[in-house]
């Protein structure tokens, strides 16, 4: 049995907006677990449904075996880190981080011990005795985490903590957070819409979309191996480029046509893509796993229309039959707007159905 599992967990707004539609879910204790998706998917929902800060419209949510669906927030053993920093203005940050240790009637001594060690795992120590106003925005996130580890909770909730700091704080916060993790041995659910976030962080990777799961699986699973047209556009920087082709088959050949290039498909893939003979489907190809080649190897030739420099690499959009494409590359630095390249393509690619924007496999 799983550490937290939800169980056909529905959220009704209303009795009619469907905000989290009959879903289901385990999650592994020690696990950091990422719920990701666009605004509105649901992500956000779900985690407060498991905080208890929204009523489960239909479906139960079991911790270590026993529902904690009916229980109060604070009864249900989980500390939630939410994206305001909401810490007590009034309160030192020695205050707020002990707040809750108070509420529960602990000792002074206790008390001063959780205090110090959660405040030692958040790297704020020295400002036990300041008051919020005089922090920065990091280190008001810093006591909120450092809050919620003084719990010492069986689950930890986070809600989008990070989106409100500068994006090189965020980056060093990421680290911080999965060192936390690591050691306490805690389980965490993370929310987020930012997958590079996502990726770094991640045991597991949930994909949310319109309320229901997309996709489940580690970042190499989600990244590489994607289960449709919707995760495969949404992860990735550049996102995935998607090209209408058609099947044709020539004596064994198995043949993706477009109108400015074909290709023999050599992958084991060829032999599921017989029954779309005649059909269109959709070539799914990652930025870079297009490649600039020579003449004998290209697919197709195309000009470039901007470039897109990034340093250790650089973005070159292209054109195609009227479409924009994009092509990642460590190698070609030099390229200026109007030149023609020639474009190749490597065995790493996929295709969707054209109706239900699932991977063909």
């Amino acid at each position: 049995m799983a550490f937290l599992e939800l169980m056909n967990l529905t959220k009704k707004y209303q009795g009619k907006i469907l905000a989290v539609d009959n879903m289901s879910l385990g999650i592994n204790e020690n696990e950091f677990l990422v719920l990701l998706g666009p605004s509105g998917c649901g992500k956000t929902t779900t985690m407060r449904m498991i905080a208890g800060l929204e009523e489960v419209t239909e479906g139960d949510i079991v911790l270590e075996g026993k529902s904690i669906k009916g229980l109060q927030p604070k009864n249900r053993g989980v500390s939630m880190i939410f994206q305001s920093y909401a810490v007590w203005p009034h309160m030192t940050v020695y205050q707020n981080i002990a707040y809750a240790l108070k509420l529960r009637k602990m000792s002074k001594e206790d008390i001063k011990k959780r205090v110090q060690k959660a405040a030692e795992m958040a790297n704020i120590t020295e400002y036990l005795e300041r008051s919020p106003n005089q922090l920065s925005g990091g280190q008001r996130q810093r006591v909120a985490v450092a809050r919620a580890l003084a719990v010492e909770p069986k689950l930890f909730l986070m809600d989008e903590p990070l989106s409100n700091l500068d994006a090189k704080l965020r980056i060093t916060m990421r680290t911080e957070l999965k060192k936390v993790h690591e050691e306490l041995g805690s389980t965490t659910i993370f929310v987020t819409h930012d997958q590079s976030e996502a990726m770094s962080l991640a045991d597991r990777i949930v994909v949310m979309n319109k309320g229901t799961i997309e996709q489940i699986g580690t970042p190499n699973e989600i990244y590489h191996n994607c289960e449709s047209m919707f995760v495969a556009n949404f992860i990735g920087s550049p996102p995935t480029n998607f090209i209408d082709v058609t099947i044709e088959l020539e004596d064994k050949r198995v043949i993706a046509k477009h109108e400015a290039f074909q290709f023999n498909i050599t992958t084991h893939i060829k032999e599921t893509l017989k029954s779309y003979e005649g059909k269109k489907v959709v070539l799914g190809v990652r930025p870079e796993n297009f490649t600039v080649t020579d003449e004998e190897k290209k697919l197709f030739k195309s000009k470039v229309q901007f470039m897109e420099p990034q340093g250790s690499h650089t973005i070159a959009v292209i054109g195609l039959s009227g479409q924009q494409l994009k092509i990642v590359s460590t190698k070609i630095f030099d390229v200026k707007v109007g030149q023609q390249l020639n474009i190749g393509i490597n065995q790493k690619y996929f295709f969707f159905d054209k109706e239900s924007g699932e991977r063909i496999r």
